[in-house]
């Protein structure tokens, strides 16, 4: 399905440049360590800075003679769009663009250029671009508004223009539910084993919480650019699965959502690695930031009051206690003789900051030791309520790298016949209208 015109505007709004590469630098950049995924190039401040960062990027694959000629041809391709990630200076007189998301098109800048723009106001700028030989330059947005126009109306390059779309539309801080989808795909692709450089997914749909996007209602997920950096992509369906594999592994990660975000509460990550039997779940909660009091310091016989810095708290209303309830009833370890475990549970909850930027990365608590400071009277919060006290806490819980090489290992999570209960847990969660986030790691089957 094509962009609608508002997607489009986001996109050619961050700014268009086009960039020209012969046949044999793109063949030297595909042999680098990253590949053509992501690469710099250095050019002169001024030309460097023509190009905007998170803008999109047009870079066309020409041949410099006959034999080139032959090779472009075996490529198959001769235009394809990525996004500028940053522009920075490296020396003096140079800055490096580096660019990423690069994914090849159907057409040719050329023939857009010659053939597909027709509008007597755009025919000389497109002609002044075609004739252009710069290696770097800025697509005015007239004419970069029409290039992306055109290459909507193929289908085939839907996939490529949605997965900049998604870099654009991502969250950036924690301030709803959908940017909590985000950081759980993120943990479970982590939990999973992938590189720094699969840590996060984007994929194609307007508001899909897999990838780098929100979720739309009713959680479909477009058989398009479902792309994993690392990964190689397998199959999909509507009910919000992709499925991706490497090194002999799979991953599934699926997401159900039947109401709109805002209705949402919280969102929940469910990641059962298969070769341990051990099945974790975390639930994400916000942090509210209270303000504090003053406070008197001293400085050399003389006092002053300043004030305390703020509480982060999350509040016990009577969801939360329904939902440690009902997870209560299902947090049994039922064959303790079974496969060891550091600790047997299956719950824990991600604490994270409002409004913090999403590379935070919060912190984590499991069920018992919730419990063990509700025990200790230490969730008591005022008239009558209770709280979780961030900063009383002391540095006593998970950061998130621990909590993931623990779920790796298999040296937490439940097993045996209580992973088999959870899952009906899993499904209770999904029929409840829960956003609902699960990697699942998997061996590919020999045959």
């Amino acid at each position: 399905m094509p962009l609608a015109p508002d997607q489009l505007a986001t996109i050619v709004r961050h700014g268009i440049s086009r960039l020209r590469l012969s046949v044999r630098e793109w063949q030297a950049i595909a042999s680098t360590r990253r590949g053509t995924r992501r690469f710099s190039l250095t050019f002169p401040h001024e030309v460097a800075r023509t190009g905007r960062r998170g803008g999109l990027a047009l870079i066309e694959i020409f041949a410099e003679d006959e034999l080139d000629g032959a090779e472009l041809a075996e490529l198959g391709f001769s235009l394809l769009v990525g996004r500028v990630r940053s522009v920075g200076a490296t020396a003096t007189l140079d800055s490096r663009v580096v660019l990423d998301f690069v994914l090849p098109v159907t057409s040719s800048l050329s023939i857009l250029l010659l053939e597909g723009i027709v509008e007597p106001q755009l025919r000389p700028h497109a002609a002044a671009l075609a004739a252009d030989t710069t290696d770097y330059r800025a697509v005015s947005e007239r004419l970069g508004e029409r290039i992306v126009e055109l290459l909507n109306e193929v289908s085939d390059n839907t996939p490529a223009l949605q997965r900049i779309l998604a870099e654009h539309e991502r969250e950036r801080r924690f301030t709803s539910a959908r940017a909590l989808q985000q950081d759980a795909v993120s943990l479970a692709l982590k939990a999973f084993g992938a590189t720094d450089e699969a840590a996060s997914i984007s994929l194609s749909g307007r508001d899909t919480a897999l990838a780098t996007v929100p979720l739309r209602e009713d959680a479909v997920i477009e058989h398009d650019a479902r792309w994993v950096p690392g990964w190689d992509f397998i199959d999909s369906d509507v009910t919000g699965r992709a499925t991706f594999a490497r090194l002999g592994e799979q991953l599934d990660i699926w997401t159900a959502n039947h109401r709109p975000l805002e209705h949402l509460l919280g969102v929940d990550l469910i990641y059962l690695n298969e070769s341990r039997g051990a099945l974790v779940m975390v639930q994400y909660k916000m942090m509210e930031p209270q303000p504090g009091g003053k406070e008197t310091v001293e400085v050399d016989g003389w006092s002053f009051g300043r004030p305390e810095e703020p509480e982060w708290l999350v509040r016990i209303n009577d969801q939360f206690r329904d939902e440690v309830a009902r997870m209560k009833r299902f947090d049994r370890d039922l064959e303790p003789t079974g496969d060891y475990r550091l600790h047997p549970g299956a719950f824990f909850f991600k604490l994270v900051k409002r409004n913090a930027a999403v590379t935070t990365s919060g912190i984590l608590l499991s069920l018992g030791h919730l419990e063990h400071l509700a025990e200790r009277g230490e969730l008591e919060g005022p008239k009558g309520g209770l709280r979780i006290n961030y900063r009383q806490l002391g540095g006593h819980y998970l950061r998130g790298e621990g909590f993931v090489e623990l779920v790796r290992s298999g040296y937490v999570g439940t097993r045996g016949a209580t992973t088999d209960h959870l899952l009906a847990l899993i499904r209770a969660t999904l029929s409840e209208d829960r956003a609902v986030v699960a990697a699942i790691q998997s061996a590919v089957p020999r045959d």
